[in-house]
């Protein structure tokens, strides 16, 4: 079907087709009402006709929209337009980490452990939050541009595993990635996304998949009967923790593997400060006297091959039949007997001819016309040259790249023929040069209003490392950033420190630090009195939520339990549904007087107010957002004056804010501008 230029919901404009699934087609889509673009994910017509796989995935994909993190797709929307079912995700530009692997083979460990620590952050968020993935594999993780990894179809996992649609048939490709417990149809947990990540990982770090069969069946029950060769023994280049820690995740007890995704990500970055830190997993013994060959009870994994042909994994394997046991073991060991045969015949007949060939060819062309390659790699580009001259050959440099085990420019990271093979003089080999270790640019947090921001900002994509610093300081209130080093756009080092210094307020004197106390769920005069107690001011503003009490602190700026200096402001944003206030919400100390039907009034006579309309119903967004109201200018600086949860039925909400000429208005929801206007 022809999509592109249709509009789905009067909302989303088709602009062109980006990808196919198992699932869904996905389209890139305008959103008029927000002018952005955004992924769209149609359902396929087997999923769309299922009412009760529709129901069941509206339910998980509302409760996947409920996440924000920096490591999750965002869900925006889920709808219906005639027959079509569709979900309206975040738009990523990049690639699939499957494609990366692909077109790589392997990833170099440091940039595998990376990207499997960020995978862990956004688990843990959605597992602390009761959600669980079940489909974690390569195909579902995006890699932006920047480096970011992205987890995709959260939610959907489930839906799709507890329809009348068989795992196996429409999932081909994430059986390789299936837990123990999936793969035998039993209960799956938030271990069950640890071991899948742990497999990704493995893959990542290997380029090739830790069980691999011709059918489905046999690779779950590979999952469930066999243990995964080392990763080590396969990429040599790997260290000895992360071989650890990729086998903990990959542990077939689940009760064996890591507590949590946290406890996951928590050894990640630890192995990236010190990769020789085999203490990480000291609590762990992979002897393989631990690893017995064990049997282990199928339930009721059921198989669609050729959408035709349903194969009953538990009728395959006679577990009670001891003598058919027995048989069994004696053909395996007489298949590796064979196939060891086999691969010594092999290994013979292949130097017999490499040895006869070159024979033939040093007696047809003369003794002096092939030369052994030599191990180039590490030396500088110089000397690689000259010895290669030496010997007869020449040197083409393909691409200067970065390598963690050359930071200096100038040598060969990657020689294309290894050492000790055999070519004819005068032939050209392929190499790759050191440009030196990885630069990055430091970005600049000084203006940031709160310090978790700069450390998000600063370990934004895992290159820079964030230290915190306490100063005192005479004028900057205390938890705010006073400077940064090294300073913002310096060019440093991947992996170094940037230190963020942080103001502890005076260090003497009668406006000392106070701790803000928690005011919000009071009402006005309750939280002005308690304000006043504590040496600092209350500066309200007023909006109007009718799902709310009336006269009750909806929020306060900054919250609660943080350092400020005494007589510092604290914003308020108070609901205020009746038109001349209560007795809760006027006390008659800081307010002007009543202005007819307007929702909130200045919390001074002197500080005008300019009313700001903002509509909910037409917000993307599924359940509850944030909606911040944030004051720009000079006279001002920058400042919240309203940051409270809503949802799309609240409707139109009406908020002031203070009336400073030129100042910029700007309106956020979940952190995102939607409009901005100047104030005239």
């Amino acid at each position: 079907m022809d999509m592109e230029g249709k509009v789905l919901g009067n909302r989303y404009e088709i602009i062109e087709k980006i990808g196919s699934g198992g699932m869904a087609t996905v389209y890139k889509a305008k959103c008029r009402v927000l002018n952005r673009n955004v992924a769209i994910k149609i359902l396929k017509d087997e999923f769309a006709n299922d009412a009760e796989f529709i129901k069941r995935f509206q339910v998980e994909a509302q409760s996947a929209a409920s996440l924000s993190h920096q490591n999750i797709v965002s869900i925006f929307d889920v709808g219906k337009d005639d027959s079509m079912h569709y979900i309206v995700m975040e738009l990523i530009e990049g690639k699939t980490l499957k494609e990366i692997i692909v077109e790589k083979g392997k990833i170099p460990w440091k940039d595998a452990v990376k990207i499997a620590a960020q995978i862990a952050s956004g688990l843990n968020k959605a597992h602390n939050h009761h959600i669980v993935h079940r489909d974690i594999k390569p195909h579902n993780i995006i890699i932006t541009k920047d480096g970011v990894a992205k987890v995709t179809d959260f939610g959907i996992a489930k839906a799709v595993s507890n329809s009348t649609i068989n795992a196996f048939g429409s999932t081909i490709g994430s059986v390789h990635y299936f837990s123990p417990e999936h793969a035998r149809g039993g209960y799956t947990d938030e271990k069950s996304d640890i071991y899948s990540l742990g497999v990704v990982l493995y893959e990542m770090c290997t380029g090739k998949l830790p069980f691999d069969a011709e059918t489905p069946v046999s690779v779950a029950l590979k999952h469930l009967q066999e243990q995964p060769e080392a990763p080590k023994s396969i990429n040599s280049e790997i260290p000895d923790a992360l071989n650890l820690i990729i086998l903990k995740a990959m542990q077939k007890e689940a009760a064996n593997r890591y507590a949590s995704a946290k406890a996951f990500y928590d050894d990640l970055t630890k192995l990236l400060k010190n990769p020789d830190d085999v203490t990480l997993l000291k609590d762990v013994n992979l002897s393989s006297a631990e690893f017995p060959t064990q049997r282990i009870p199928v339930v009721g994994i059921n198989n669609t091959q050729d959408k035709t042909e349903k194969i009953d994994v538990k009728n395959t394997i006679e577990q009670d039949d001891d003598e058919m046991g027995r048989k069994k073991r004696v053909t395996k060991k007489q298949a590796i007997v064979r196939l060891l045969i086999f691969l010594l015949i092999a290994v013979v007949l292949f130097f017999s001819c490499v040895y006869l060939g070159t024979m033939i060819s040093e007696k047809i062309l003369g003794s002096n016309t092939t030369v052994e390659m030599i191990k180039i790699e590490g030396y500088s580009q110089e000397e690689a040259e000259r010895m290669l001259a030496e010997i007869g050959l020449t040197m083409n440099v393909t691409g200067y790249v970065t390598h963690p085990d050359y930071p200096l420019p100038g040598y060969v990271t990657y020689q294309e023929r290894s050492e000790g093979y055999r070519l004819k003089k005068g032939d050209t080999v392929d190499v790759r040069i050191s440009k030196g270790g990885a630069k990055v640019i430091v970005p600049d947090v000084s203006q940031l209003s709160s310090t978790v921001a700069a450390k998000m900002q600063i370990e934004k994509n895992g290159d820079l490392v964030y230290v915190e610093a306490y100063e005192y300081h005479d004028v900057i209130v205390s938890g705010d950033i006073i400077r940064q080093e090294p300073k913002a756009n310096d060019e440093v080092d991947s992996g170094s420190e940037v230190t963020v210094y942080i103001s502890k307020g005076p260090a003497s004197g009668e406006s000392g630090l106070v701790v803000v106390p928690e005011v919000e769920g009071r009402t006005e005069a309750e939280a002005r009195e308690i304000l006043d107690k504590a040496k600092l001011i209350a500066r309200v503003t007023y909006t109007k939520s009718p799902t709310k009490a009336d006269g009750i602190v909806l929020s306060q700026t900054p919250e609660a339990n943080e350092y400020q200096t005494e007589l510092a402001e604290v914003v308020l944003v108070v609901n205020r549904l009746s038109d001349n206030g209560s007795g809760d919400v006027n006390n008659g100390e800081n307010e002007g007087p009543s202005t007819g039907n307007n929702e909130g009034t200045p919390s001074t006579p002197a500080e005008a107010k300019r009313e700001v309309k903002i509509d909910l119903s037409t917000v993307g967004a599924i359940g509850k957002f944030n909606v911040k109201v944030v004051l720009e200018g000079n006279t001002v600086g920058k400042r919240v004056e309203y940051n409270q949860e809503h949802t799309r039925e609240d409707g139109m909400i009406i908020v002031y804010v203070t009336d400073v000429k030129n100042a910029m208005v700007k309106v956020y929801i979940n952190d995102e501008v939607v409009s901005e206007k100047t104030l005239k």
